[in-house]
């Protein structure tokens, strides 16, 4: 099993420092680095959402026999898991997925539905669960503002054309709007929204033996005129910022809106987290797990709110996963869940 706790980096140590609240009445012993602020970053309080399941094939997962996919958050500082939806006890499949934070992080956007159900896109409150808006149908949620949801639909669902492209929904009188139209062949699988940078998306296109995917940038005043004319952006106003040879999927753009998060890999090998750099178009891999087991999977990643951190999972494809945090400056990796590879866990969102 890998070991939950590691030795920190440097720049983790100092962070770690409340020095600011010390009042010692002697000459504190430490001194802080050059450099180095006196608070904690902001990004030490915030909780981490993701979707789980348990994987209960040799017995109860903490008592747990079901596979249903709940919502839960984890703390950065603490470790500690909170579980915010519970549908254990149902009796039919009940899927709650993809958390995104609202700006002002007191509720979350998910997707939930419940057996063969169209999953659609609801507003849950952060310390409770409880369902606040049950809007329209969708998937993959994404906050624009504080009042205005993106997220993933289903164009001509039940067809061999069926596709996903982006909408938004007003969470006041729950209009929705079309943000894009990828026409036939193509479909998007991702998005995160920047406010000056744009809209990046995962974009898969039928092509050839294999799919390609890719990741695209909208800028965000087209995003704004297609929302306000109803035209929406077709895919030649897509600029797509990883190379053709690229397998890049799940952006997550930087809070400085320069770099873009992503997952990537090759055909037949296992999946890698990287930062995209999008004036360089340069992507730097974090490192991998160790060559005892060198096969796991790294998916999924996220920035942190202040742009220092990564937080990603690693583990067997939909089997499990752990939490893991990566510091961007010292290279230096944390795993911050430990389930004992019995529960798997996506969708971050910091």
């Amino acid at each position: 099993m890998v070991r939950r706790f590691t030795v920190p980096g440097i720049d983790e140590v100092a962070s770690r420092l409340p020095v600011d609240r010390f009042k010692p009445s002697v000459t504190f012993p430490i001194r802080r680095p050059p450099g180095v602020s006196s608070k904690l970053p902001p990004w030490f309080f915030r909780e981490i959402a993701y979707f789980s399941y348990a994987i209960p094939t040799t017995g109860p997962v903490d008592g747990e026999t079901t596979a249903q996919e709940d919502i839960f958050t984890v703390s950065v500082l603490t470790g500690t898991v909170r579980r915010i939806t519970d549908d254990r006890s149902l009796a039919e499949m009940k899927s709650d997925r993809d958390p995104a934070w609202s700006p002002t992080h007191t509720s979350l956007a998910i997707h939930t539905a419940t057996g063969g159900e169209e999953s659609r896109i609801a507003v849950i409150d952060r310390a409770t669960g409880a369902v606040l808006q049950n809007l329209v149908p969708g998937h993959s949620p994404e906050w624009l503002d504080d009042d205005t949801i993106l997220y993933l639909g289903i164009v001509e669902p039940g067809t061999q054309d069926a596709r996903a492209d982006v909408f938004c929904v007003d969470t006041a009188t729950v209009t929705v709007t079309r943000i894009t139209d990828v026409g036939l062949g193509g479909s998007i699988g991702s998005i995160s929204w920047h406010p000056s940078a744009g809209l990046a998306v995962g974009y898969t296109e039928e092509a050839g033996p294999s799919p390609r995917y890719s990741i695209a940038v909208i800028p965000a005043a087209a995003v704004g005129m297609a929302r306000s004319t109803g035209s929406p952006v077709v895919r030649a106003g897509f600029t797509f910022v990883t190379s053709a040879e690229t397998l890049a999927a799940t952006p997550d753009w930087s809070p400085s809106g320069d770099r873009i998060a992503v997952s990537t890999w090759t055909d037949g090998g296992p999946g890698r987290v990287g930062i995209l750099t999008i004036a360089t178009s340069s992507l730097d891999l974090v490192a991998g797990p160790g060559p005892a087991e060198p096969t796991l999977r790294d998916f999924g990643p996220v920035f942190s709110r202040d742009g220092r951190l990564l937080a990603f999972t690693r583990g067997e494809e939909d089997e499990w996963s752990e939490i893991w945090l990566h510091t961007i400056a010292s290279g230096h990796h944390r795993q911050l869940t430990d389930d004992r590879r019995s529960r798997f866990k996506g969708s971050l969102d910091w």
